[in-house]
This record gives C-alpha cells, sequence and structure tokens, in this order.
C-alpha cells in the first residue's frame, strides 16, 4: 500500500509539472546572463584591449567615483491572482512588465542609494532603477523585477554579485 501511494504521488508531480506552463515554454528573460560572454574568444578579446591587466576590471571595482558592493540577488514578480492593477513599488512608480527595477534593502539606502537611482549589476546587461524597497529584515540584499516571468525568476533564483553606482 505504501509503494502504490509513493508511485501515485510521483506520478501526480509529474503530470502537474508537465501540464502547467513551465519554464521551457516561457519568454527568454531580459535580465538573463549572456552565455556568449563567457567564452575563450571574448577573454581574448578582453585580453587585447588591456583589461586583463587593469585590477578594477578583474576584482570589479567601480569606475571613478563610483561605489560598489557586494549583495545578496533575489528576484520577483508582480504576478498576483488578486491584482486588479499593475505592480508598484514603494514609492508608488508602476512597474511595468519591460522596466528593469530593483528593490533594494534598507540598509543600502543608507550607504547612499535611493529611488530613481541607476546601478549596474554584475553578470546583467545595462542599468537598473531603484524603484522599490525590501522589508527592513534584509541586509545586502536587492531583489531584480521579473514582471510577470515567474519561471524567470525561479531561475535566478538566489546569487551573491557585485552591484556599482554612482
Amino acid at each position: 500500500m505504501r509503494h502504490a501511494q509513493i508511485m501515485f504521488t510521483a506520478l501526480t508531480l509529474l503530470v502537474t509539472s508537465l501540464s502547467l506552463p513551465g519554464c521551457a515554454g516561457s519568454r527568454p528573460s531580459q535580465l538573463a546572463p549572456d552565455a556568449a560572454l563567457r567564452t575563450s574568444s571574448k577573454r581574448s578579446e578582453d585580453a587585447a584591449l588591456g583589461r586583463i591587466e587593469d585590477p578594477g576590471f578583474l576584482f570589479g571595482q567601480p569606475k571613478s567615483g563610483g561605489k560598489a558592493i557586494r549583495v545578496k540577488a533575489l528576484a520577483y514578480t508582480g504576478w498576483s491572482v488578486k491584482a486588479k492593477r499593475a505592480p508598484r513599488g514603494a514609492w508608488g512608480d508602476p512597474l511595468t512588465p519591460d522596466i528593469k527595477a530593483v528593490a533594494v534593502s534598507p540598509d543600502l539606502l543608507k550607504l547612499g542609494l535611493d529611488r530613481g537611482d541607476t546601478i549596474n549589476i554584475e553578470g546583467l546587461p545595462g542599468d537598473y532603477k531603484v524603484l522599490d524597497v525590501m522589508h527592513s529584515r534584509h541586509d545586502r540584499t536587492i531583489d531584480i523585477y521579473y514582471g510577470d516571468d515567474q519561471c524567470g525568476a525561479r531561475q535566478w533564483g538566489k546569487r551573491t554579485l557585485t552591484i556599482t553606482w554612482q
């Protein structure tokens, strides 16, 4: 009887995972790191440009006058079954699916980040705007907004990386 229950549970999980819209069928995320950046041709290009010998490039130091900090990076979506309007950030900014936004922990606000500041996130292309604040229980943490792409947010998971800002 116990084996039958285990088999039934496993079968139910398999059918559920196959029938739900999964990450394989989701649209490609705008935030997915470009795998081509890690190829050997890119490394040789960096060497040709002199970046390999540049300590600022190697160790992630910010450009002149900028600040950098190592943070835990999570992902979140604005998706909700009960939502009747577009999600908004802590300061009331609308969060549309195509916007590149982040929520920051309150301790990062004390370090100089503020509403509307743009940050660079290690491994992700482009600039992201600070449009939301996280709960005070988080320290040295950012939350990257994934619009309505739940699968992309799940795939991102939790990572430790460096952010820079002016």
